[in-house]
């Protein structure tokens, strides 16, 4: 498996070389001396093994010492290996859910050690990207708040999840939800239809993960008339036969056909339609409205951009286990940003995340 994934990532460099790369001149470079010796178990997700195999082998040239294990059936599995012990570094393609971090803090009495290495995908199937906010190509609004989304997908709540405590900060009542047109702004016709929101099926998937902790700070709360599709039908990617239509397919398929509707899902399921279109987002009403392109999420100001993670044990106040301080520092180094600038699918860090990261080593 580790002869083929360098073979997938040699052709993913060839291809990255002749794109318009980011510039990672900003990051610090990694000077490693071969003083790190042992082995580092990993538990996490398949579709980063490409990846993950281009920081092993970046870091190998200057750290012959250190040796990997990679176990990734999913990134459901990296906490969980991290709190019965049997993992050293946990890697998800999404951000631990609170379920998953509550359990690791029920074993230690303390949080994981939770360190960004990737900006998510964009427009690549099978990556985590962000969520983009989708309406009907009729309809006239063209730009949303991250609290007018939190109005049209959520309702009123008595608190939300920050991390493994309940926050009651975040509450909200009725008074805060959206769910005429009128009430975003537009006239006519528009002032009393309602809103048909539409969404992945409440369960344990990213995406609508995402949307509670970025969108509903933390709360779970949904508007009662939402529209639930599967992700993906369970079993049926895996049985003989045509391909199931998938959950996002079906979002923006059903979208399509409704002049009234909303939907959040990824790039890549929207761009072959020409009934919807995607909206502009600000974190709030003085900020600036920001289009879900590319360029806007390698720079990290998309307000629902997402990441790529890495988790440890690190108990506070001790310090971090210098194999993995030292394989840490070289996955948020330019070296390391340029193996996932290579692997095609996710994208670099800006510098002052990577800075933001590395302190968290300290």
């Amino acid at each position: 498996m580790r002869q083929i994934a360098a073979i997938a990532l040699i052709s993913a460099a060839l291809a990255a070389s002749s794109a318009c790369a980011q510039n990672l001149d900003g990051l610090p470079s990694y000077h490693g001396n071969n003083d790190q010796f042992g082995e580092i178990r990993i538990w996490g997700n398949e579709t980063l093994l490409q990846m993950l195999t281009a920081w092993e082998l970046g870091i190998h040239e200057q750290q012959r010492g250190l040796r990997f294990s990679d176990v990734l059936p999913s990134g459901a599995a990296a906490i969980g290996a991290l709190y019965t012990g049997v993992a050293d570094l946990g890697l998800m393609g999404h951000h631990g859910w609170p379920m998953e971090t509550l359990a690791f803090h029920e074993v230690y009495g303390y949080d994981p050690l939770e360190i960004i290495v990737a900006t998510g995908a964009y427009d690549v199937p099978a990556k985590m990207p962000a969520n983009v906010i989708y309406v009907n190509r009729k309809n006239p609004l063209a730009k949303l708040t991250v609290q007018q989304l939190d109005g049209i997908f959520a309702s009123q709540r008595t608190g939300g999840w920050n991390g493994t405590k309940w926050d009651t900060s975040s509450a909200r009542g009725p008074e805060q939800n959206i769910r005429t047109w009128g009430q975003l702004g537009l006239t006519g016709e528009w002032t009393d239809k309602p809103i048909h929101p539409y969404a992945y099926d409440l369960s344990a998937n990213s995406f609508c993960l995402s949307m509670q902790r970025m969108a509903f700070q933390g709360g779970d709360m949904w508007n009662p008339n939402l529209h639930e599709f599967a992700l993906n039908e369970v079993g049926m990617l895996f049985k003989p036969g045509p391909r199931p239509p998938q959950g996002c397919e079906v979002i923006i398929d059903s979208l399509a056909k409704d002049p009234y509707g909303i939907a959040y899902t990824a790039p890549q399921c929207a761009r072959k339609s020409t009934e919807v279109k995607a909206l502009a987002l600000a974190n709030d009403a003085n900020a600036p409205f920001v289009e879900p392109t590319k360029e806007n999420m390698q720079n990290r100001i998309y307000p629902l951009v997402e990441s790529i993670y890495v988790y440890i044990n690190r108990p506070p106040g001790q310090p971090v286990e210098p194999k993995l301080k030292a394989f840490l520092t070289y996955i948020l180094s330019r070296e390391g940003q340029e193996n996932v600038l290579q692997d095609g699918g996710y994208l670099p860090l800006t510098p002052e995340v990577a800075r933001e990261q590395l302190k968290k080593l300290e």
